[in-house]
């Protein structure tokens, strides 16, 4: 396939050494996608794939491995997703173009780069559609086990992909009263969870050692729970695999970024820290990982447990499945626009706006995983999602390092912090949750980067087939 861009805003662009664009340089191409999401359209899609109530599903399992202390879990994350998405905001502005880490890591690096780095974002947005429907499952199972898991997640992935079908417009929509609906939710358990521990002082109570216990507190068992629930923040970057329907592309993306990051990590260390004050022991979430959350939520009023359940159910196997469809299979179409991938992927109707060929290669690879996903269990599932996102968010740090800070000598003067401090922070944290995260993991991980390599050299090697992921939009 020739690696011409066609069809998505973006154009050719050679840069000089201070990464500014040379507009004597740039050819435009006609887009076919129109820009109708704004920076509030941003933050509703990433909250809605990141989903508010995300904690729901895994943090039984969060609290278990962080020995009682799951909002210390989420702290972390949350500090390392914050300098990363800095380093999106630095990087967005110049190559505001759907795809976003693998076109940065080609422009700064060269192609093979970038191809990996892109081969690992499908990685973890490939499969997160399967991770959540299994999750929503889960939840439903526990209140209705005559009905097996495989099918919820069927019916499920039918739903999404017919929505997914019909464009953004629907998309964004169901998103807006889906995330309604989950805050509401999130609202109930905060008021009925702190009136039960109020009216409950002999059972629960709230105590500094729900948040931080240095009697239990073990470094290695931290970083494996912050490896598990850091799948509830690597959403958020998603939302520049949209850039190309943005309405403001190179500022959009990286506000909506750190606005999603902060408000939802205070919501996930809030009702992690309020969840531990309820079960002080952490006997009822040990018990059973999969719904020991809404047992806790239960203890409220059982109908609080069932909503929670529910309303779970509905936001993953529904909206965050929508969502990662979305960006996965605009992910895709764009690295088939570029050559990276088959051309069947690049097919695009542009009455919905929607890549066809993506979205229905998505649907059936999420078809088998399902399958593949109730045997592995959701945890290992959602840790080999958080292995593509875990490298390549740290590969995004180091490309702010190399292409603003050293190559274009940006660690002069005021600009240091930005281009060379907050990424290596940034790189440092995102790497030592990465090596956290187990050998089960990284086997599979390092399979799929194989993969990669060979995928990329029978493709440009073999078949001679060329690719151009050095654009930038103008």
């Amino acid at each position: 396939m020739s690696g011409n861009v066609q069809g998505t805003g973006q154009s050719a662009v050679k840069t000089g050494k201070t990464g500014k664009i040379d507009g004597s340089q740039a050819t435009a191409t006609k887009s076919v996608v129109k820009r109708t999401l704004t920076t509030k359209d941003l933050i509703v899609f990433g909250m809605i794939f990141m989903v508010p109530i995300a904690p729901f599903s895994i943090i039984a399992s969060v609290a278990s491995v962080s020995h009682g202390m799951p909002a210390i879990a989420y702290l972390i994350a949350m500090v390392a997703m914050l300098f990363t998405a800095l380093s999106f905001g630095m990087m967005v502005p110049l190559f505001p173009s759907s795809g976003s880490i693998y076109i940065y890591a080609s422009h700064e690096m060269n192609d093979s780069v970038g191809f990996v780095v892109g081969w690992l974002m499908i990685l973890q947005y490939l499969i997160t559609p399967a991770i959540m429907l299994l999750m929503a499952a889960n939840a439903l199972h526990e209140y209705l086990p005559h009905i097996p898991v495989w099918v919820w997640c069927v019916g499920f992935l039918v739903v999404i992909t017919a929505i997914a079908m019909r464009g953004m417009g629907a998309t964004v929509l169901v998103d807006k009263l889906a995330l309604a609906a989950e805050l509401i939710v999130l609202a109930l358990f905060f008021v009925f969870g702190v009136i039960y521990v109020c009216k409950h002082p002999q059972t629960a109570h709230f105590s500094g050692t729900a948040f931080f216990n240095p009697g239990k507190f073990d470094m290695g068992a931290m970083m494996s729970a912050v490896s598990l629930c850091a799948l509830s923040y690597v959403g958020f970057g998603s939302i520049v695999t949209l850039d190309d329907q943005c309405v403001r592309p190179k500022k959009a993306p990286g506000k909506a970024m750190i606005i999603i990051v902060l408000i939802l990590g205070f919501l996930y260390m809030s009702m992690s820290f309020l969840t531990m004050c309820m079960d002080p022991s952490g006997n009822i979430l040990q018990a059973n990982q999969n719904s020991g959350f809404y047992e806790v939520a239960g203890l409220a009023g059982k109908w609080l447990g069932v909503v929670c359940a529910v309303t779970n159910a509905l936001a993953l196997g529904l909206f965050t499945s929508l969502s990662g469809m979305t960006a996965i299979s605009s992910l895709m179409y764009t690295m088939a626009v570029d050559g990276g991938l088959p051309k069947f992927l690049a097919k695009y109707d542009k009455k919905t706006n929607v890549p066809v060929g993506a979205t229905l290669f998505t649907a059936a690879v999420n078809l088998v995983l399902i399958f593949v996903f109730i045997l592995l269990g959701q945890n290992t599932a959602a840790k080999v999602s958080n292995f593509g996102a875990l490298s390549t968010y740290c590969m995004l740090n180091i490309v702010v390092i190399w292409g603003l800070g050293i190559k274009a000598r940006g660690y002069r003067g005021r600009s240091f912090w930005r281009t060379i401090l907050c990424p290596l922070i940034g790189a440092v944290v995102t790497f030592v949750i990465f090596i956290s995260l187990g050998w089960t993991v990284w086997i599979v991980g390092l399979i799929w980067t194989a993969l990669g390599i060979v995928y990329y050299l029978v493709w440009t090697k073999g078949m001679h087939r060329t690719m151009d992921l050095e654009r930038k939009v103008v």
